[in-house]
């Protein structure tokens, strides 16, 4: 066995297994070439990689320590040549990962080392004799098993190697990078480890009669933690595809508490069916009435269309009768309505908006037992040295998924039996079953500082839909180890990051977080948070702030009455150690010095100010949003002094985070020349500032600005020309502004990697020094009035994505873009493109090719070197056949062809591709082929 001997810190699924990665390869084909070249790259970036030697294959069966890696590994590189097959420990370690990955969608890579990945799936070429061989010994029932595990790991996409006239060295690039972007973005996801909620699944869809017409609604309800929204997005994820119009709306309840909570339900609805809610009115005053309109709206909207809603967290039956819907509603159409209603209150669901219930209940203790032994184990099933104690935890958690998950999780890093035991007797002495006692213990074992940014995060962040990133710039700027607190929080799962990186928590979880708070004191100004509307301004009027004070956050832009609340500044003077604040569509009135200095964030969103006070000085303020506000100038004229401690860092938040957010704040014309000497600024946005007509001239202290974000200023019309001193820039967004050319000094930005330009229709070309943006991957021109693109293009070496959709004045590809050999998806569509490069099928690790235009008329005939390709789409184009290599690209899953009335056939070739998926929208398509019989699957829209 070989490891680095690194401890990676990138990645919570990481942190908790043993290895980041492992590497599953037939040793006499590779274990000298690519295999220890990829090992010993990945260990240069500090992962831990497990590679098995031949000292841990002898006899038949697969050595434990192998099958203990196999669990024990966060992501997975099969390297499949000639000869993998032949070894029937190659075959079972296969299949063991295979396995894995269909628990818990752990990554796969496959390297396709020489071999057709058709061949793979097949078993057929120099595969065949292996299987053939490996039935006669091992039996047809083990074989079979094998060849599943063969099927499945060469329709998952990867990446093809050919032997001959490939650079091994771009594949090793290509694999480095694609591996770690993998295991340090994957998110610890909603039930990630789903146990006994297929059987679930099947039952409620059963009840739901999908096919059948009319309107059919089912409750299911059971106590808190059970997994009702778990098994709800299931369903919904399982049979949306059905329906014409979805709908699935989380947290009704919390959503309800607000101002103007049930009318933002109502229009969060019709929002998600129709697309927007700009041609329908729903008056902020008038819920009850809007009830009938949105029935109304529905009504004359679906015809025979089919609708799927989903109400997550309903408590009360006027969130029901809000939304206008029920199983008692008359229906004026011929459709289908389906709705789910879950709810912690069985009350709710009375045959009036039900036609029936389902009782989420408990899982089965062998279900309960396989779900806590993943989360403390990483194992479907506990070890003899655990098996007692997790039976005998296991027990006392009332088998709910959710204490399963995060008191399994608290065990994870204990590997010591005495510490389980000690874990059993806290959870011994909690009141039986009860959730909340549970959970808690989790939260009493995290160090002061955890707790805090827990409390944090459930008290004023969690209702935000707050990034990973921005929640991170606040934590640092309060001086917290904001990375590994987040990712304690992670391995304990009591938060998550979804797909799109935003902060989630179960509602379990932030009642605790608010239960332990409110505990803390009965007067509201003696808490460390308020989140309370009420109890805010209660204590604001009654000036009964204290120093416990950290945290208050209220939103008035939807209050009842629609005035604007009024707060005077003097009652915060004795919140002294406020760091939170959160006051959006407050108007604030006083002296601005009594807003304490230690303040850390302020979301002022709506200010209604002209300008900032000019005692308006908190010297540690980390993050400013001040989106859709009424300023004009950020501060009067001061001095540099001043300038000083209002937005940078005293001496121990000097490396912190500094973000500024002036979004959508319509009525800024210029930012002050000052705002250029912003050394700790890291996060700059004025999005939507539409009147914005000047930046900065001289940004050189802007030294640690990380992103600029100016979409939709439409009257900037140029960069600064020094823009390139902004050394440590990794994002530009100037998407649909005025701005006619880049800056020369662009090319210093050796960070920068993404640069967007969308339809930024006054830029005809880009300076040929784009060229040396050595960090770029993703370069964004969709519907710029670009010309030309330049040949220098083709020397970026780490481009990832270019997309250059409706550039209508372009007339050409340069054939340098054949040189952008990590590029994995290209978007090219212009109706003066006649052609692509021939240079573009040396693209071979391109995922995804999008072409369009109507004077393209014909596709490179050498596409077969696209060999990597997953995805094909050719829309509004003059092609009249397609290449006849096109059956050559065996990982192809999805061809998408729309609106090519040209198109006559396609070549025989195509029916050897095997698509999973061919589209053909308003394509008459002559399918001549007798090959394409059976091995297509064709749906028109």
């Amino acid at each position: 066995m070989e490891s680095s001997g690194v401890v990676s810190t990138t990645t919570p699924t990481s942190f908790r297994l043993r290895w980041d990665v492992f590497l599953s390869f037939r040793g006499e084909d590779t274990r000298h070439g690519i295999t220890n070249t990829l090992y010993c790259s990945l260990v240069g970036e500090g992962l831990r990689v497990f590679r098995d030697d031949d000292a841990l294959r002898r006899g038949d069966e697969i050595a434990p320590s192998l099958v203990e890696a196999i669990e024990d590994s966060a992501a997975f590189v099969v390297i499949l040549s000639e000869n993998y097959a032949t070894s029937h420990w190659c075959l079972e370690e296969l299949a063991r990962i295979c396995e894995l990955h269909s628990r818990s969608r752990r990554l796969v890579l496959p390297v396709f080392y020489g071999v057709d990945p058709s061949h793979v799936r097949k078993q057929r070429g120099p595969f065949k004799e292996a299987f053939f061989s490996h039935e006669n010994r091992f039996g047809e029932k083990q074989a079979n098993r094998w060849r599943e595990a063969m099927a499945k790991v060469g329709s998952l996409v990867g990446f093809v190697k050919r032997l001959v006239g490939s650079d091994e060295r771009e594949l090793i690039r290509v694999l480095l990078r694609e591996v770690l972007q993998q295991v340090n973005n994957t998110p610890v996801e909603v039930a990630t480890y789903a146990v006994g909620l297929d059987t679930r699944v099947t039952e409620l869809i059963n009840l739901l009669d999908v096919k059948s017409s009319g309107i059919k609604v089912v409750g299911l309800h059971g106590i808190g933690g059970i997994g009702k929204t778990t098994l709800a997005k299931a369903v919904f994820n399982k049979i949306l595809v059905h329906f014409d119009h979805r709908s699935f709306i989380s947290n009704v309840r919390e959503l309800s508490k607000q101002g103007d909570g049930l009318v933002s339900l109502q229009k969060k609805l019709i929002g998600d069916l129709f697309g927007s809610t700009g041609n329908f009115h729903l008056p902020a005053d008038e819920f009850d009435a809007n009830a009938s309109r949105i029935r109304k709206i529905i009504n004359e909207n679906i015809n025979e269309k089919r609708v799927l809603i989903v109400l997550d967290d309903v408590d009360q039956e006027n969130q029901l009768n809000a939304l206008g819907l029920g199983a008692r509603v008359k229906w004026q159409n011929d459709g289908s309505i389906r709705i789910i209603i879950t709810t912690r209150n069985k009350g709710v669901l009375n045959e009036c908006y039900v036609n029936r219930t389902y009782e989420v209940r408990e899982l089965h203790f062998d279900q309960a037992l396989e779900l806590f032994s993943y989360h403390a184990l990483r194992r479907e099933k506990p070890t003899k040295e655990f098996e007692k104690l997790s039976k005998q935890l296991v027990a006392l958690t009332g088998n709910l998924p959710l204490a399963l998950e995060v008191f399994g999780s608290f065990l994870l890093d204990k590997r010591k039996v005495t510490e389980w035991e000690d874990a059993l007797n806290k959870l011994r002495d909690v009141r039986p079953h009860e959730l909340q006692d549970v959970l808690k213990i989790s939260f009493d074992a995290l160090d002061r500082e955890n707790q805090c940014i827990f409390l944090d995060v459930a008290c004023c962040f969690l209702d935000l839909h707050t990034k990973r990133e921005d929640i991170i710039d606040v934590l640092r700027g309060c001086g917290f180890k904001a990375e590994i607190g987040l990712r304690v929080l992670e391995e304990k799962s009591l938060i998550k990051f979804t797909e799109g990186d935003a902060l989630w928590m179960h509602d379990q979880l932030r009642d605790m977080g608010k239960e332990i708070v409110q505990n803390e004191n009965d007067d509201p100004g003696m808490r460390s948070r308020l989140w309370d509307r009420n109890q805010i301004m209660t204590v604001l009027q009654n000036h009964k702030g204290t120093r416990s004070i950290e945290g208050i956050v209220m939103d008035m832009k939807k209050v009842e009455n629609g005035n604007q609340v009024v707060v005077h500044t003097k009652p915060f003077k004795s919140m002294v150690n406020l760091r939170l604040l959160q006051v959006n569509h407050v108007k604030l009135e006083g002296k601005f010095k009594f807003v304490p200095h230690e303040l850390k964030w302020l979301q002022w969103q709506g200010c209604a100010l002209k300008t900032l006070p000019s005692d308006f000085c908190p010297q540690k303020l980390a993050v400013l949003d001040l989106s859709e506000s009424k300023i004009e100038k950020l501060w009067s004229s001061y001095s540099n002094n001043v300038m000083t401690y209002r937005f940078r860092y005293t001496h121990c938040l000097l490396s912190s985070a500094c973000n500024i957010v002036l979004a959508y704040c319509v009525k800024l014309i210029n930012i002050d020349k000052s705002v250029g000497t912003l050394i700790s600024l890291h996060h700059l946005d004025m999005t939507g500032c539409l009147n914005l007509v000047e930046f900065p001239s001289d940004v050189s202290g802007m030294k640690n600005l990380q992103t600029l974000v100016l979409t939709d200023c439409s009257n900037l019309k140029e960069l600064p020309e020094d823009i390139g001193s902004m050394r440590s820039l990794k994002e530009l967004y100037v998407n649909r502004t005025g701005i006619e050319k880049l800056p020369d000094s662009i090319y210093r930005l050796e960070k920068l990697e993404k640069l967007s330009l969308n339809r930024c229709i006054h830029i005809k070309q880009l300076p040929r020094c784009v060229g040396k943006l050595a960090s770029l991957k993703e370069l964004h021109l969709d519907g710029s009035g670009l010309q030309e693109l330049p040949d220098s293009v083709g020397y970026l070496e780490n481009l990832e994505k270019l997309s250059l959709i409706s550039c209508e004045s372009l007339t050409a590809i340069p054939d340098t873009v054949g040189n952008l050999n990590l590029l994995k998806e290209l978007f090219i569509k212009g109706r003066a493109i006649t052609e692509l490069p021939n240079s573009i099928c040396s693209l071979s690790y391109l995922k995804c090719l999008y072409v369009g235009g109507i004077q393209m008329r014909k596709l490179p005939d050498s596409i077969r070197g696209l060999v990597s390709s997953v995805e094909l789409e050719i829309e509004g184009t003059s092609i009249t056949c397609l290449p006849s290599q096109i059956g050559d690209l065996r990982l192809l899953k999805k061809l998408v062809i729309f609106n090519c009335t040209s198109l006559e056939s396609l070549p025989d070739s195509t029916g050897a591709c095997l698509l999973s998926l061919l589209s053909t929208y308003a394509t008459p398509v002559l399918l001549s082929c007798q090959s394409l019989l059976g091995c297509w699957k064709i749906s028109s829209r």
